[in-house]
């Protein structure tokens, strides 16, 4: 999604978490260099102060290969994470410049030997090759939103580029899974117009909507999905029905994804 603070890393985080409560075994890749799926697990120190990171892997000016991607893997009580890195800002410049830097994620992830039975990345809030690279890596698409007409616009500049790579790499075909409206107020009212936009491009159902609840932001202070998240630990009680709202809608993300296994 071509623009920030639409709760990518949290929706990142939050289906991860759904579908580790189903007892699947999941990687997250942050390929955001902004860190925020790594920052919001609690791996500050693994974000400033670990020896490597995607830039080693992915680069040429890097000290490891693509098949040692596991060496970055970092497992949490939830889900297993390769973190983000505050070297992977430099790691733009040299995927433009490298023969193949756009499928560098791709080939890494392939290498894996850990065997998962999902792997969702978390690409950066612009377009460049750490986006495309995570397009190519996954072929699957969920667009994070918020409900209103600004997203539209992102939305269709994404779809511009997703064809793009699709022209230049022929090999690919990357599929437009579904929207996942963030925020949505309590009451469930979205502005009509903007209701039958998501609809009409994605289809009915394959726009999940995630209520605004404060109980989200109350997970991610406890460093945990929205399905670990204890609210009597955390000091906020009344959060409890707040929680059963928001985790059935991640978990119908994670039946639609479970589809496909």
């Amino acid at each position: 999604m071509q623009k920030g603070g639409v709760g990518k890393s949290t929706t990142t985080i939050n289906i991860a978490g759904a579908l580790s409560d189903r007892g699947h075994d999941v990687l997250v890749v942050d390929a955001d260099p902004q860190g925020g799926a790594t920052l919001k697990m609690g791996l500050r120190d693994e974000y400033r102060s670990s020896e490597h990171a995607l830039f080693d892997i992915l680069s040429d000016m890097g000290q490891l290969t693509y098949d040692d991607l596991d060496q970055l893997i970092v497992e949490t009580d939830e889900f297993d994470i390769i973190p983000s890195h505050l070297k992977n800002f430099n790691l733009e410049k040299y995927l433009y410049s490298e023969a193949g830097g756009h499928e560098a994620l791709r080939k890494a992830v392939d290498r894996l030997d850990t065997e998962y039975d999902l792997i969702l990345i978390d690409s950066p809030p612009n377009l460049g090759p750490l986006s495309d690279g995570a397009l190519i890596a996954s072929e699957n698409v969920l667009f994070p939103s918020h409900p209103n007409t600004i997203a539209r616009d992102s939305l269709e500049i994404l779809f511009d580029e997703i064809e793009t790579i699709e022209t230049k790499f022929d090999q690919y075909d990357i599929k437009t899974m579904g929207a996942v409206l963030n925020e949505v107020p309590s009451q469930g009212n979205v502005a009509r117009e903007v209701e039958d936009w998501f609809f009409e491009t994605f289809g009915e159902d394959y726009v999940f909507k995630v209520p605004e609840r404060d109980v989200v932001e109350h997970a991610i202070e406890f460093r945990t999905s929205i399905f670990q998240y204890d609210p009597d630990e955390a000091g906020y009680p009344w959060d409890e029905d707040a929680q059963k709202d928001v985790m059935a809608s991640y978990n119908r993300i994670a039946n639609y994804l479970e589809e496909f296994l």
